[in-house]
């Protein structure tokens, strides 16, 4: 009969923030993935709808998980401060928890570290600061590129983290990349599905032009 053990109370707090930042980002990756990469004909349906501001968002979004692996990543410490990060979690891990549990996590941080080496270089040359050389494109080395595969390599090793330590406590994983949200991108696709459609029965006449100005959404 599997058991669960009590995790330490210095460790449980910064877990339990983490996990629930981590759930978040996941949420913000998996809308970027229902908008984003499904297939060329929902790019299509994007760029039909609101090409400009789809482009923003798309920008944002990948721009922001990067943002936050790279938070996720950020020493125990920066200067006087303490971050909430891994490293603040894996250090209270190897003073307060079992040592055959933070070897383990510290193989998979080493790891994240390395994942997550290009989004840190992007954070602190245009993402979080304006680094010049950057800005007017003359950088000595040029920025690393980033694919959404390299995001997916650094979410799976934070979700193995993770659960490594729920599944030590709590005999239980989290399974954060089938975060459920009521209203996601899919919600999103659907509306402007409707939207579209409403547009062609305009241009088909089989609907008055000024329809919409009769509808509960008038005057948003």
């Amino acid at each position: 009969m599997a058991t669960t053990k009590p995790i330490p109370a210095e460790v449980a707090p910064v877990y339990e923030e983490l996990r629930s930042k981590v759930t978040w980002l996941h949420g913000r990756w998996i809308c970027y993935r229902q908008l984003y990469a499904v297939s060329p004909k929902r790019i299509d349906l994007l760029n039909k709808s609101a090409e400009t501001f789809f482009f923003i968002i798309q920008d944002v979004l990948f721009d922001e998980v990067q943002v936050s692996l790279s938070k996720l990543t950020d020493p125990a410490t920066t200067g006087k401060h303490d971050n909430l990060s891994l490293e603040q979690l894996q250090q209270r891990l190897e003073t307060h928890g079992d040592p055959a549990l933070a070897k383990s996590c510290r193989a998979l941080l080493d790891t994240l570290h390395v994942q997550c080496s290009a989004f840190r270089t992007r954070r602190h040359k245009k993402l979080a600061h304006l680094d010049l050389s950057v800005a007017l494109r003359t950088p000595a080395q040029p920025l690393p590129d980033i694919s959404r595969q390299m995001v997916e390599d650094a979410l799976n090793t934070v979700r193995a983290y993770l659960n490594a330590i729920e599944h030590y406590y709590n005999d239980n994983t989290w399974g954060y990349e089938h975060f459920i949200m009521r209203s996601d991108g899919e919600a999103l696709i659907a509306t402007l599905r409707a939207g579209l459609r409403y547009e062609e029965l305009l241009q088909e006449r089989k609907l008055p032009h000024d329809d919409w100005r009769h509808g509960k959404w008038s005057d948003a």
